[in-house]
């Protein structure tokens, strides 16, 4: 086989194997309060707060995974390489986008949900992360290249 021949097929498995970006949809989300519960069960600020004010994360809308951050991004995972979110759906009411993830060996667990029955772009969300700590905002979904 000739030298140019071999470098063609390399070119064509190169295309061939690289994969064509895919657009799928995601939320992007701003925090604008972190809250805890308090010892007499009130929702109270958090004394992280200030680390998390106004700084952004991101959800994959096909997996419900929390792919990127722009604050602590070990707060605010919801999965790892044991456990996956699981988008909860339900037929009758389709007003809000809901992830749960049990973290079993932990004892703990992580839940989103974003509000979409609303009428603006922003959609309220409410995010209790696996360490207690509860996030709110808004979120916009977007197309994103995978």
């Amino acid at each position: 086989m000739s030298k140019t021949k071999s470098i063609l097929k390399i070119i064509i498995l190169l295309i061939l194997i690289n994969p064509i970006p895919v657009f799928a949809s995601e939320y992007v989300c701003s925090i604008k309060s972190i809250l805890r519960l308090s010892d007499v069960g009130l929702y109270v600020t958090h004394g992280w707060a200030a680390n998390y004010m106004n700084r952004r994360f991101f959800v994959d809308r096909e997996t419900g995974k929390v792919i990127g951050t722009t604050a602590l991004k070990a707060r605010l995972t919801n999965f790892n390489r044991t456990y996956s979110p699981t988008i909860l759906h339900n037929a009758q009411e389709r007003t809000s986008y809901k992830v749960l993830t049990v973290f079993e060996d932990k004892g703990q667990f992580s839940y989103l949900r974003i509000d979409e029955n609303i009428a603006s772009d922003e959609k309220p969300y409410s995010y209790q992360t696996a360490v207690g700590m509860h996030f709110t905002g808004t979120c916009i979904e977007r197309e994103s290249k995978k």
